[in-house]
């Protein structure tokens, strides 16, 4: 492949813009074309979590989007442009922002020339160029600095979002895909997600967002602001844009799939598995159930199941009849 900075002169046209994922991955590959003059290359956009993880031209546009598409289970979902330059532009800040924290924190990585992919942010600010995204200065991560304050976007107009939500630990993914007002507060969405994974929504939990983190206390640490003072709307606003949310020790990833007809009221429409019973505080309690599930009438196992909630649980247990009957209890 050419070197990048002569793949592209003059002003770039944006087209063909898409966004794929995976259902039970954080995993997002973000495709489009760029023209400018008579050259035409596809960009692909790889973020893993929140941050750019990968960035590729591909002479042939189509290729950009072959990434995912090769024997996975993908939902693809179109993007404009500007949505698609905001997905971008999201994602490099993060990686800005991770990028500063390891300067700050263990600058001793950078000395030894750990980084994996050092033309990385030689590409990205490419990108950005071509993108016409402005130029953007990472937060200060130093705990004596006073935090930058963020002004949330304002609300725009009410539509449906189609969710993916998954826990980030066990190997056999548990899911589910929901769909949800655009005008839920994330104190709302909370309660759907309790009532999705049948946990109690008294659990303490937070929201951990492009712009903070937000839970039910933001006094006690948990969270910088008030989670029911914020729409999802607000903070994830088409396909592609993710958030993490956290109850107790269980961490799960939320993408926004595609935008939809607006519900009636929250549904589930699909998923896989049992959410870990409520004595599981974290995965190392929930592989212990597991393996004591191989051999249940071992005296010391029996004692364990106990202990962890695992009588009479099933791991691959999943209806979503009785999912949506609990999600109507909400309203």
């Amino acid at each position: 492949m050419e070197r990048w900075p002569k793949l592209l002169h003059g002003p770039i046209e944006l087209s063909g813009c898409v966004v794929q994922g995976q259902v039970d991955q954080d995993l997002v590959v973000l495709a489009a074309t760029l023209t400018a003059g008579k050259r035409t290359v596809g960009v692909e956009v790889v973020v893993n979590g929140r941050e750019v993880d990968v960035i590729e031209l591909h002479p042939e546009p189509e290729d950009a989007l072959a990434v995912l598409r090769n024997g996975f289970e993908v939902v693809e979902a179109p993007l404009t442009p500007e949505e698609f330059r905001s997905q971008v532009e999201a994602a490099l800040i993060a990686k800005a922002d991770r990028d500063a924290w390891i300067r700050e924190r263990v600058p001793r990585l950078l000395a030894l020339g750990r980084d994996p992919r050092p033309d990385l942010s030689a590409r990205a600010a490419q990108l950005c160029r071509w993108l016409g995204l402005p130029a953007y200065e990472p937060l200060p991560r130093i705990p004596s600095a006073e935090p930058l304050p963020l002004v949330l976007p304002r609300s725009a107009s009410v539509t449906g979002l189609r969710l993916a939500v998954a826990l980030s630990s066990p190997d056999d993914a548990i899911w589910r895909r929901l769909e949800v007002r655009s005008d839920v507060t994330l104190a709302g969405l909370h309660r759907i997600l309790a009532a999705a994974f049948d946990r109690d929504e008294r659990r303490q939990h937070r929201f951990e967002t492009e712009y903070g983190s937000f839970s039910a206390d933001a006094q006690s640490g948990e969270g910088e602001r008030l989670d029911d003072e914020v729409e999802l709307g607000q903070i994830a606003t088409s396909p592609g844009h993710r958030l993490l949310y956290e109850v107790e020790y269980w961490k799960h990833w939320i993408r926004v799939e595609q935008l939809v007809a607006l519900p009636e009221a929250p549904s589930c429409l699909d998923g896989e598995r049992a959410a870990p019973p409520a004595e599981c505080e974290d995965e190392q309690s929930y592989e212990m159930l597991l393996e004591a599930r191989r051999d249940p009438y071992d005296e010391e196992n029996e004692d364990l199941l106990e202990e962890l909630g695992g009588v009479g649980f099933d791991p691959e247990w999943f209806d979503r009849e009785v999912v949506n009957e609990r999600l109507a209890r909400l309203s």
